[in-house]
């Protein structure tokens, strides 16, 4: 990969990263405003007429059909935004360590080839982060549904599972960077 390329793929990885911890910060801050004050947020949506909320693969509107506000909708937002955002995060960390590390320029970095157990590891990882994301958003979905539902409203969510193709992908592609790197260490033996 040309060195520019990769500089600037790697900036902007970390800057992603830095983007996504600041947004689950703002999910959690959030969160604790609505557990002090649930009546806040009711107030804004009502001003404005109606809200939706989306979250990677994750979308609940905040009124009923019947036009109630449901406060459920916001905390299941802001739980599924902290932890999708940070999920996401460690996506691009892992990213920018893998650029970092196959130009050299990582700490730990054992040559600039990508076939090494650290990148293979951090690929893996980014597969399993990405199927955790609509995961996540599907249990937190299912729970909150059920608890409006005890409580006499409706939610309605939508739930998108392109991460756990993306994930797939990843998870094959670490696979693949596994038998590289046995080959690569079999072609050094052999040198």
């Amino acid at each position: 990969m040309k060195k520019g390329l990769n500089t600037t793929l790697s900036v902007v990885s970390k800057i992603t990263e830095i983007l996504h911890w600041i947004v689950a910060a703002v999910s959690a801050l959030l969160l604790g405003i609505h557990a002090v004050d649930k009546n806040i947020f009711a107030k804004t949506i009502a001003q404005e007429g109606g809200a939706e909320f989306a979250s990677y693969g994750l979308e609940v509107s905040a009124l009923t059909p019947n036009g109630e506000f449901n406060g459920y909708a916001i905390t299941l937002f802001c739980i599924s935004a902290f932890i999708t955002c940070s999920l996401m995060a460690l996506v691009f960390r892992n990213i920018n360590i893998i650029l970092r590390t196959i130009s050299g320029k990582y700490k730990n970095a054992e040559s600039t080839s990508p076939f090494q157990i650290d990148v293979v590891r951090r690929v893996r990882e980014i597969g399993i982060f990405a199927i955790a994301i609509p995961v996540v958003s599907i249990i937190l979905s299912i729970v909150f549904t059920t608890i409006s539902t005890l409580n006499g409203l409706s939610l309605e969510t939508v739930t998108s599972i392109d991460g756990i193709i993306i994930g797939l992908v990843c998870l094959s592609l670490a696979q693949i960077f596994t038998y590289g790197t046995k080959l690569e260490e079999d072609v050094d033996g052999l040198v």
